[in-house]
């Protein structure tokens, strides 16, 4: 809103009040510099309320002592209001009382110091008499030329400085700084201002309107973040909308398959029991065929004892034959069974994905509305100050240009915060088919390791720790040779995608890694350190468990995480039996307390509720524990294949629940598969002992899930198939 264009160019919702939808009446203007009628704010607070909600922005804020009363007026705005009424009235209506003459007559201009019209001839004699010289400046000329080419600075150069609030009768000549750039006479110098400080106005001004410029210079190189904001929210809700159709669709494919494969078990264990009923049958006519035959060759015994055999013999074959029916329709049974419990789960995620799509779509339709409301916020702040510094008006310039430049910074702090949830909103999390449920029946590890590949690229770097999410993206982290932090993104072959640095050093063991969402990886490093890295852009952020958390010891150090996706959650175990749980803007949400039997967290996993916990430097020993407290726990069973002293060093689970363990013990490492429910073991699979493995997980792959495990030093990723 430049100086130099007309007043009739200004937006009218500049001028209008969102409440009444109505041209502004004695406008107030809130701490965000919005503005309103101050009727129509009486009218939406509450007699004797303290605080008020702006209509726009939803910003609160407190009510001075007078309440609506007592919030500013925004004159530079009731100004050029009551200009655009005074035209208008003249215009409906030209003929008004000359203050001079006293006769009603055409109108020819408006003097700003007598606040009042004059006629054609007391016009010229008003512009030109040496009597009212101080008056010149303030004179108006209601012809259409200068009426139509007003500018905001022209008419800031007609009013007059505003009257003293202690003496009314009085013009302001001075500003206390002390009362925030209160308008003041001269004889309040001596009185209730005395002894405060006093400015200039002019000069005042001056420094007023450099520094606005400077802030709003700052502001502009925000202009694009802030505009960003709302694309990026559209993109989060297209993406959302990608992630249900796909994740839906992967559950209806899946149970299609287990449909489709149902039926065909159906069919062949038909067709087998069919054939075995052949065979019995053509056993039997062969056996009663040789029966018959010796007894025509003179083997003669009583028909009876013939007959009986037949009897015997068919009462057998009718036994086996309804046995096999029986075991043929049970096994039908319990395959129809299983598929349709499947079909229940389904359903049941499903209906989980209905209501994640909802209850985020909610949450971004809120976080549109919130950006919705920083761009209006900025073409607010951007135009009302573009209007004060077009004035150029240096009492108006005075009294507004603080709260304009308080503003500024606020908006300003808001464009720049981050929104690190974001990103979860776009996604859905489907959790593994529950125990029991899955109609596949065991699963297995492959005899060998499928494959073992080198991690060259990552030369220098003890590999700590490796997760993976549902696409089948890997990460690893780890310690360079120089103890920084270390993270990667690599594909199945090995080859590096990306790599970064993170903040702090730490040991060996103290960078872990759990993927929060698809992008997103929670990672602890450097003793204390918990963040969160995006593998979009490898932006990052950090920070200090005790900067956060007021009962958290200087020298807690952390040992383990995970991650609870559908509850937006991060988990990390410390050296005690503390478990503290942050959510994705690295907010403390609460903290746990294990069971006694457990001495430290050393590496922990999360499924079903249920949090894994690998006691490695304590007891020896592992456990599942229930998230709700209080808690309660039960003991992984320890193997004993080879060794005596196996020892809990990592945990992870498939997308069937199955869990499973890496132990080591004497130098050797094993794999183990434990039930659903953490009860027994299912089966082992020795790692190759001249390979140091230190870390497992199950990775989704195009091939079918697999498990992953990164040596240590040597840089190699084995593969294990689950079948």
């Amino acid at each position: 809103m430049a100086s130099a264009s007309p007043l009739k160019d200004i937006d009218e919702q500049y001028l209008q009040c969102c409440i009444c939808m109505e041209q502004l009446k004695e406008p107030k203007i809130l701490p965000c510099l919005h503005r309103y009628c101050r009727e129509c704010l009486k009218r939406i607070v509450k007699k004797g309320a303290k605080k008020i909600e702006c209509v726009t922005c939803r910003e609160v804020h407190t009510l001075p002592e007078g309440g609506i009363n007592g919030l500013k007026t925004d004159f530079n705005t009731k100004n050029i209001i009551e200009f655009i009424q005074l035209q208008d009235s003249v215009k409906v209506d030209p003929l008004r009382t000359c203050i001079h003459c006293n006769k009603k007559q055409e109108a020819s201009a408006f003097c700003f110091r007598c606040n009042d019209f004059l006629c054609e001839t007391c016009h010229a004699f008003h512009a030109s008499s040496p009597m009212f010289q101080d008056h010149h400046p303030h004179i108006f000329s209601l012809s259409k030329a200068e009426a139509a080419n007003l500018t905001i600075q022209k008419l800031s150069s007609l009013r007059v400085a505003p009257r003293c609030q202690t003496h009314p009768d009085k013009l302001s000549e001075l500003c206390c700084t002390t009362c925030g750039n209160l308008p003041i006479c001269v004889p309040c110098t001596y009185g209730e201002h005395r002894g405060h400080n006093l400015e200039e106005v002019k000069s005042l001004a001056k420094i007023q309107r450099e520094m606005l410029k400077g802030k709003i210079t700052d502001l502009l190189q925000y202009k694009e973040k802030a505009y960003s904001l709302r694309d990026e929210i559209k993109k989060a809700k297209d993406k959302l909308e990608l992630n249900v159709d796909q994740e839906s669709r992967k559950l209806q494919e899946q149970l299609d398959r287990e449909g489709e494969r149902i039926k065909k078990e159906i069919h062949d264990a038909e067709k087998e029991s069919n054939t075995k009923q052949a065979d019995l049958e053509e056993r039997m006519t062969e056996e009663t065929s040789g029966r018959k035959k010796e007894l025509e060759k003179g083997m003669r015994e009583s028909r009876e004892r013939y007959e009986q055999a037949c009897r015997e013999e068919q009462q057998e074959a009718d036994l086996n034959f309804r046995k096999l029916k029986e075991k043929n329709n049970e096994e039908k049974k319990q395959l129809e069974k299983g598929l349709r419990v499947m079909n229940d789960e389904i359903q049941e995620l499903l209906a989980s994905i209905r209501t994640q799509k909802d209850e985020n779509a909610k949450k971004i339709k809120e976080l549109s509305d919130h950006f919705d409301g920083i761009v209006k916020k900025f073409e607010n702040v951007t135009a009302t100050a573009d209007c004060i510094l077009a004035a150029q008006n240096d009492w108006t310039d005075a009294q507004c240009i603080p709260d304009v430049c308080r503003a500024i910074d606020l908006l300003k702090e808001e464009v720049k915060r981050d929104n690190p949830g974001m990103e979860n909103l776009s996604g859905v999390t489907i959790r593994g088919l529950s125990a029991g449920v899955t109609v596949r029946g065991k699963v297995g590890i492959s005899e060998n390791v499928e494959s073992i590949v080198d991690l060259h690229e990552s030369k220098g770097v003890y590999i700590t720790d490796i997760t993976g999410n549902e696409d089948g993206t890997i990460v690893i982290t780890g310690l360079t040779s120089a103890c920084q932090t270390y993270i990667a993104v690599i594909t199945m072959g090995g080859s590096l995608q990306q790599q970064n640095i993170l903040p702090g050093t730490g040991w060996h063991y103290s960078v872990r890694c759990s993927f929060l969402s698809q992008y997103l990886i929670a990672v602890i490093c450097g003793g204390n350190q918990v963040g969160i890295y995006d593998i979009r852009d490898q932006s990052k952020r950090f920070i200090n468990l005790s900067d956060v958390m007021m009962n958290c010891p200087t020298n807690q150090l952390v040992y383990s995480i995970t991650t609870d996706p559908v509850n937006d959650h991060i988990i990390i175990g410390c050296d005690s039996r503390e478990v503290y749980v942050f959510n994705s803007k690295l907010e403390h949400v609460k903290t746990l307390k294990l069971p006694g039997v457990i001495e430290i967290a050393d590496a922990i996993a999360m499924h079903d509720g249920n949090l894994f916990v690998c006691d490695l430097l304590g007891t020896r020993r592992a456990f599942a524990v229930t998230m709700k407290q209080p808690a309660s726990e039960y003991e992984f069973t320890k193997p004993t294949h080879g060794c005596s002293d196996w020892y809990p060093f990592s945990v992870c689970t498939d997308r069937n629940g199955y869990i499973y363990m890496l132990w080591r013990g004497g130098g050797r490492s094993l794999i183990v598969q434990y039930t659903k429910d953490g009860g027994q073991i299912e089966l082992g699979r020795e790692v190759d002992r001249t390979q140091d493995v230190r870390a497992i997980t199950a990775v989704q792959t195009k091939q079918g899930e697999k498990l992953l495990l990164p040596t240590l030093e040597t840089k190699k990723l084995l593969t294990y198939g689950l079948t």
